[in-house]
């Protein structure tokens, strides 16, 4: 019973063992995929005897389940861990119903085939954004993770010869206790025979959460220990023969093309191999990084103008989005849409409106971007080590670039360094520039972007402007809601494709924004039955993607900043407006009352003041009370405490939870406080964390959070706190100074403006 602690590795070529078409050709593309799960175990399918052939391979037993016979348990885990413990929660669930010891597990990313490891959500592509993994993953893993303990009790029945009903499991092991036998995982995986058709597993004979031994429990992340010892592989870590460096500079404005550039200075700089360029970019080869840095210092490059976009300025554009948001003779998209917000010619007996705004903001993850790319085979073969959010963009990307079949593109996924989205463009430019060079040069490239690259050609979040008017009755009620969100829809110019699976509709630009809840529990959103909620569209040409919290962070600055004014308005307490509007919701009032005990909402402070924001977001309901003070020497707001309290169904790792609704909530204090790009002459005016400025450690507050668990499945909490925590601080400012900041981010001339004001 003794296991031999040797670890069996599985190389990528292991999984990818066949083309996709070869795949497909199968007709393996169910949403389980169990044929495919045959396709790999019984290509050497054993016939069952008494003396059982050992099999001295790994077992594959599914898609997402491979053991090996010294008992090691291979699990699959199709998302990218950036930092968000991703890597951890999804096997465990597997591990969960597989029944097996922690201990023995061992944790593989999944090779970039969508058919077999994407999320329906997102068209079947491996696509880890949107605070959607753990929710769209949950009940295909236990499936799998099911199915794979049905497979290993079947044999042992069938080795011992005996009722299948009479055994059970316990960690990694299957028992017959009338006999008091046991077989061990890896023991049943040397001689075990794969089923011709795979069970299905019915969800009702999953495990109940009051058995868990692992779900919901202190598991700690797989990931930390590497991040602590330094033995975490990240693509900037990758080292081939043959490597080079290069580094790469971009036209800055989108769409400028390479008019000229002088090469002389920069190819006599010891360690250049060679001076590439293109029409949107110009690339430095070097034996050193340094060496193509300092070379790439020394180009004098010209680039074409490209029309109106040249004098694009941030203050301007912001004007144009306020006066389309007040422009009500400008109908927009109805994205939200109940009763009629007319009513209030008829019954409305006082109307308030007002407006709010916020800036464009960039991604600003910690590792910069960067990739390896060896195209070998004369151009007919390309391996890639890449840190990346959407591994089928990336395999489609290089393959573009080469001029290869995908199915020619072997990628390694590693560990990221933080995504928030950069890392899921479909053109992946980081990437496409060490595979184009590769190709140039028939060796291993690795490019590596500096933070100055990537803030000036950042995909930025779409800066905002919102109108809010209501009407109401004479109890007081809201009787109408009218909600004008003006701003680009990130995903249209960059991912025409995926904008188009969507319906062509402003989706990132509106989530967070209406009233329908889109989650499991009716009644999570706001009561609000006449109302219209709308997205007028702007064109800027700026570079734009999603960036963490994507339209939900400032639609909810100004529905949650609206609903205090509102509040003050007709001098009633801000939480006992929500949990009025929120009366039909048992979530919403449980995460509210909870939220406001933490805190202890009606206890006066001193020189401080509390405000408090709500959200509903990919199917969780939290609430955030910030406690702010201000320090009217330097301008500043100071925030000291964040209370939280958030309904997320079943937390798989309670305290990874916790720890991703921290960080979201400093993440969002960053939004507020200080993240902004500002814009002149088309061109991005910060280059890098000295006029870009992120939250720092002591401008952190204690941030406390209590989870409140449900027996729904888990909810996405990834985004969640970056969502509540700018709202909350607007709201507490106003409490505290009876002055109301509406533009994101409050910076100090801002503050100075509403302070004199």
């Amino acid at each position: 019973m003794n296991k031999r602690r040797t670890e069996t590795r599985l190389d990528e070529n292991d999984l990818l063992f066949s083309s996709r078409r070869q795949f497909l050709k199968q007709g393996c593309g169910l949403t389980f995929c169990f044929a495919f799960a045959n396709l790999i175990a019984c290509s050497d399918s054993k016939t069952n005897t008494s003396e059982p052939t050992r099999n001295t391979d790994p077992l594959t037993l599914n898609a997402y389940v491979n053991i090996s016979p010294e008992g090691w348990v291979t699990i699959i885990n199709p998302a990218a861990e950036m930092g968000q413990g991703i890597m951890t929660a999804l096997p465990l669930i597997v591990a969960e119903e597989l029944d097996v010891d922690w201990a023995d597990v061992r944790i593989k990313s999944s090779p970039p085939i969508g058919d077999v490891y994407g999320d329906p959500l997102f068209f079947n592509k491996i696509f880890t954004t949107s605070s959607r993994s753990v929710t769209n993953y949950y009940e295909r893993l236990r499936q799998f993770g099911a199915q794979a303990r049905q497979v290993l009790i079947q044999n042992a029945a069938d080795h011992w010869q005996i009722p299948v009903e009479e055994l059970t499991t316990s960690p990694s092991l299957v028992n017959h206790s009338k006999s008091d036998r046991r077989l061990s995982y890896g023991e049943i995986a040397a001689f075990a025979e794969i089923p011709t058709e795979m069970p299905e597993v019915p969800s009702s004979q999953f495990k109940q959460q009051k058995d868990y031994r692992l779900v919901g429990k202190s598991i700690p992340r797989r990931d930390v220990p590497g991040k602590v010892n330094g033995r975490a592989e990240f693509s900037l870590d990758a080292q081939l023969d043959r490597l080079v460096y290069a580094a790469v500079s971009r036209s800055p404005i989108e769409g400028a093309t390479l008019k000229s550039f002088d090469e002389g200075k920069a190819r006599s700089i010891e360690g250049v191999i060679d001076i590439l360029s293109r029409e949107q970019s110009v690339c430095v080869v070097a034996s050193n990084y340094p060496a193509a840095l300092n070379a790439r210092k020394q180009l004098k490059i010209e680039w074409h103008e490209v029309g109106d976009i040249n004098r694009l300025n941030s203050e301007d554009a912001l004007e144009q989005h306020k006066s389309l948001a007040r422009d009500k003779s400008i109908s927009g998209f109805p994205w939200d849409v109940s009763g009629d917000i007319s009513v209030e010619s008829d019954e409305a007996v006082d109307v308030y409106e007002q407006e709010y705004q916020t800036d464009n903001v960039y991604h600003a993850q910690m590792e910069p971007l960067n990739a390896v790319v060896s195209v070998t085979d004369s151009g007919r073969k390309a391996e890639v080590w890449a840190g990346t959010q959407a591994p089928a963009n990336t395999v489609d990307a290089v393959a573009r670039t080469v001029g290869i079949d995908q199915t020619d593109v072997l990628l390694h996924r590693t560990l990221l360094g933080g995504g928030f989205g950069r890392r899921t463009l479909v053109s992946m430019d980081f990437v496409v520039d060490a595979a184009w060079l590769s190709k140039q040069l028939q060796r291993p490239v690795k490019v590596i972007w500096t933070r100055e690259d990537d803030m000036s050609n950042g995909h930025l979040k779409p800066m905002s402007a919102h109108y809010l008017h209501a009407s109401f009755d004479r109890r007081g009620n809201i009787a109408s809601w009218h909600h004008r969100v003006v701003s680009e829809e990130a995903i249209k110019h960059l991912d025409p494709s995926g904008y188009e699976a969507f319906g062509g509709v402003p989706i990132t630009s509106m989530l967070g924004s209406s009233h329908h809840a889109f989650d499991r529990s009716l009644g999570d959103a706001y009561d609000l039955p006449n109302r219209l909620v709308e997205h007028i569209p702007f064109d800027s040409g700026l570079r734009l993607y999603p960036v963490r919290g994507v339209g939900a962070t400032p639609n909810n600055l100004a529905i949650e900043s609206f609903l205090d004014e509102i509040a003050l308005k007709q001098k009633r307490d801000p939480l006992q407006l929500r949990l009025r509007l929120l009366a039909k919701s048992e979530r919403a009032q449980r995460v509210l009352n909870t939220v406001s005990e933490m805190a202890r909402w009606n206890e006066k402070r001193e020189g401080h003041a509390l405000g408090l924001s709500y959200t509903h977001y990919a199917d969780t309901v939290a609430a955030a009370v910030a406690e702010v003070s201000f320090d009217p020497e330097n301008e500043k707001i100071l925030v000291h405490q964040v209370w939280l309290a958030c309904d997320v169904g079943l937390a798989i790792q309670p305290d990874n939870v916790k720890a991703q609704l921290e960080g979201g909530i400093v993440y969002g204090i960053g939004y507020a406080l200080k993240e902004q790009i500002t814009i002149k002459d088309g061109l991005i005016q910060q280059s890098n964390f000295h006029n870009y400025s992120l939250m720092r450690m002591s401008d952190t507050p204690d941030v406390q959070v209590e989870l409140l668990h449900s027996d729904n499945a888990p909810t996405g909490v990834g985004e969640t706190g970056s969502i509540l925590a700018p709202a909350a601080v607007a709201n507490a400012f106003a409490a505290l100074t009876n002055k109301r900041l509406r533009h994101m981010p409050f910076t100090r001339e801002r503050i100075r403006e509403v302070m004199t004001s």
